[in-house]
């Protein structure tokens, strides 16, 4: 088998399952990087707009475009600092963990219809190669912060799944 066929059949594999769990937002209310925000604003409650912008590495006015959005969905809530009435502070609404359950639960959904014929032993044998080619493509051009960077924007992140 040509190596450029391998390569292909993986990237397919990324873009199809992106586009379920894009799609599979949008029936639970949500929208592309919206469920990363609102995992955030679940592990950090109370943080100000400029903290969560740094942690999804977006500027600010981007930050304060998706969270007008995700707050008029009432998924969130903004709260204005006692000291200082620049800072806001986030909170994730009922409506929001709720919307996150869901989507957590049709994530899972996904990815064990994508497994559903690989027993275990095969599931930690795919895990294992994909590892090596990881570290196979993981060379000192790009650096550990680089490649997160690029993880964070493009899969969501720890605990959304599951």
């Amino acid at each position: 088998m040509e190596l450029r066929n391998l390569v292909h059949e993986l990237i397919s594999i990324s873009v199809i399952h992106r586009c379920r769990i894009t799609k599979s937002a949008s029936k639970v209310g949500l929208y592309f990087g919206q469920p990363m925000i609102l995992e955030y604003v679940i592990e950090h409650d109370l943080c100000t707009q400029k903290e969560l912008a740094e942690a999804m590495h977006v500027s600010p006015a981007s930050a304060a475009v998706t969270l007008k959005r995700i707050e008029k969905a009432g998924l969130i809530t903004r709260t204005a600092d006692e000291n200082d009435s620049r800072k806001n502070h986030i909170s994730v609404t009922e409506k929001g963990v709720n919307a996150l359950k869901e989507f957590r639960k049709i994530c899972d959904a996904t990815d064990e219809n994508m497994f559903r014929d690989f027993s275990p032993e095969e599931r930690e044998t795919l895990h294992n190669l994909l590892i090596r080619l990881h570290k196979n493509l993981d060379t000192e051009s790009f650096t550990r912060e680089e490649i997160d960077d690029l993880l964070k924007k493009s899969t969501p992140p720890k605990g959304v799944r599951k």
